[in-house]
């Protein structure tokens, strides 16, 4: 077995004992608003709490010299909200925002705006320290080619994620399947997981993200596909996986506000993983 397939399948071991843990047990715990929201793949990895928030975030992507654009690097500003129905029942929307797209090689800079995902959580199983939430979500083709969005026919985002706080240690595991609508874009089996500890006002993190190619879109002939935020349709990506760690910190700025921000790197870096060679997440989150 090679070191891919082993990381690969310790990642979903740790992932499903993670959802299994996280909905199988109710903790004694101060709760779980004491639980820091996510920081790294923030496209999809949906925190499960039901609330109300906005979420200006930045994303600052370094591209590996070994990808098919020779490295380069990609800014994103976007801008996410959540609005809680009632207190099992949210909309979310977590994908927008402008792209500065800077390869290396022979394609030319661009910059415009991103594709656009909406959708809905519902919580499903919920305690005082626990909750469990199943969420679907729709990805518009909005954005504009020059930063490589608005292509195919969309893609559907069923998910589940989970948390619990457990004394000194808080735990969100997710998983979702990113379901292309037509051949031309890739689809995709995704899972992650957080763990922090709260320290005060801050909560040091460590966040693993998993990305697995179930299907190969047709539109580029390069192993490599896009990790979270991009969607290439690489042709010769069907089986490829990526995963990533992150190390960060989330600060409670006030009661209302708190502030994140990580920096990710990738655990597999052969080929069919060289869309990352780094990256920097930062967010601000406004709970109303």
């Amino acid at each position: 077995m090679n070191i891919k397939k082993i990381l690969l399948t310790s990642m979903a071991s740790v992932i499903t004992l993670g959802l299994g843990f996280t909905v199988g047990i109710t903790a004694s715990a101060e709760g779980l608003s004491e639980i820091a929201s996510p920081v790294s793949n923030p496209v999809n990895f949906e925190d499960p709490r039901i609330q109300s928030n906005i979420k200006p975030l930045y994303v600052h992507h370094r591209i590996d010299d070994n990808f098919a654009t020779g490295g380069g690097e990609v800014d994103i500003y976007a801008l996410q909200v959540r609005y809680a129905l009632n207190d099992r029942l949210a909309l979310i929307a977590t994908k927008d925002g402008y792209v500065n797209f800077r390869p290396n090689g022979l394609l030319e800079d661009g910059s415009g705006f991103a594709n656009i995902g909406l959708g809905a959580k519902y919580a499903f199983w919920q305690t005082d320290s626990s909750i469990a939430t199943g969420g679907l979500r729709y990805e518009a083709p909005l954005g504009e080619s020059e930063v490589l969005q608005g292509k195919g026919d969309g893609v559907i985002n069923p998910f589940i994620s989970a948390a619990t706080s457990l004394g000194r240690v808080n735990l969100i595991a997710y998983s979702g399947i990113r379901a292309a609508i037509d051949n031309s874009d890739s689809s995709f089996f995704d899972a992650s997981l957080h763990v922090d500890t709260k320290v005060g006002r801050f909560s040091p993190l460590i966040e693993l993200n998993m990305y697995h190619v179930i299907s190969a879109g047709d539109r580029l002939p390069i192993e490599d596909e896009g990790q979270d935020f991009f969607n290439l349709g690489s042709s010769l990506s069907d089986g490829e996986t990526m995963m990533t760690a992150a190390f960060g910190t989330r600060v409670q700025l006030c009661e209302s506000l708190s502030f994140g921000t990580a920096y990710e790197i990738p655990l597999i870096t052969d080929s069919g993983s060289y869309i990352t060679d780094w990256r920097i997440t930062s967010d601000l989150i406004y709970s109303f």
